[in-house]
């Protein structure tokens, strides 16, 4: 769990990892300077329940993905660990992480993810659907869902570590849509549950929120027209030639060379050819129409 500032939410959501049924959980947070007293709280939950370890603050910028990344990469790698995410404002169902295990294990899948319900303080719930099925390049232009329902086998976690290792992430902005990015470059087989298994609270100070509707497009069209997506694609995509260089085929890698390409420059011809992909660049089909037209008009 990355914590910050999250005194006012952060107890409902240790309350129900620690009360996961029929598994054996250990609950490890990573704070990043909060000022409001969640570490402190954290800190007092570590000293009456042995199952929470209260990592030393973390050197370095504050930031959410370097702080997860951090939690990732430090915790030793072990046979027999499952690797869960969690935020510190959700609240798991009972079952999470029962249920996410059972499906790694009978799918022999590395990774799985989940639709989640999102609420807010007005008592609106609306199911934030995740699950549509994966397409050949979707993993280079958005996450597997929100990064509080990712779980992975311990052999994903020990491969993920060791390729990142030779990774620069200082410019990454989202974390779990990158390590999403290289399971699948790396080979990786991942599921999205479509049972809902995570309440995903909203309020003002989401890092990462619910996007639905008119306003949430309008907030995707500002956020291409910034550039930060676009830089996004292109260092996923470096990342994922990186680690698909020991993990993929030829046909493979020359097709994300071309796609690479096609981001960095901006030609009516790149724009075309990155368009013409509109069916393999989002899970979500409409998604995928108002990416793939929004760069064909030169909006990203």
């Amino acid at each position: 769990m990355a914590t910050y500032n999250g005194r006012q939410w952060i107890e409902m959501q240790v309350d129900s990892i620690l009360g996961q049924k029929d598994v054996d959980v250990r609950l490890i947070v990573s704070d990043d300077g909060s000022t409001d007293g969640t570490r402190d709280y954290v800190s007092g939950r570590a000293d009456q329940d042995p199952r929470v370890t209260l990592l030393p603050p973390r050197e370095g910028t504050r930031g959410i993905t370097a702080n997860f990344l951090r939690l990732f990469t430090d915790h030793p790698a072990k046979d027999d660990v499952f690797i869960a995410f969690s935020d510190q404002d959700d609240i798991w169902r009972p079952d999470k992480l029962r249920r996410q295990v059972s499906l790694l294990e009978s799918s022999r899948a590395d990774a799985v993810s989940s639709n989640v319900v999102s609420f807010d303080e007005r008592g609106h719930r609306r199911l934030v659907a995740k699950a549509s099925p994966q397409q050949r390049w979707d993993f280079l232009f958005e996450a597997a869902g929100p990064g509080s329902t990712y779980v992975f086998t311990p052999r994903m976690h020990a491969l993920l570590v060791h390729e990142l290792e030779g990774l620069d992430t200082e410019r990454i902005g989202v974390h779990d849509w990158f390590l999403y990015a290289l399971t699948r470059a790396s080979g990786g087989s991942w599921l999205i549950d479509a049972e809902p298994l995570v309440a995903y609270r909203q309020h003002g100070d989401n890092a990462q929120g619910e996007h639905h509707g008119a306003d949430a497009f309008r907030q995707r069209l500002a956020a291409l027209r910034s550039g930060f997506y676009r830089d996004q694609f292109i260092r996923t995509a470096e990342a994922c030639r990186q680690v698909g260089t020991q993990h993929q085929d030829a046909a493979w890698l020359d097709e994300l060379d071309a796609i690479t390409a096609d981001l960095r420059h901006r030609d009516v011809r790149s724009r075309w050819r990155i368009a013409r992909r509109l069916k393999e660049i989002r899970r979500n089909r409409l998604e995928g129409i108002e990416l793939a037209a929004s760069c064909l008009i030169g909006i990203w």
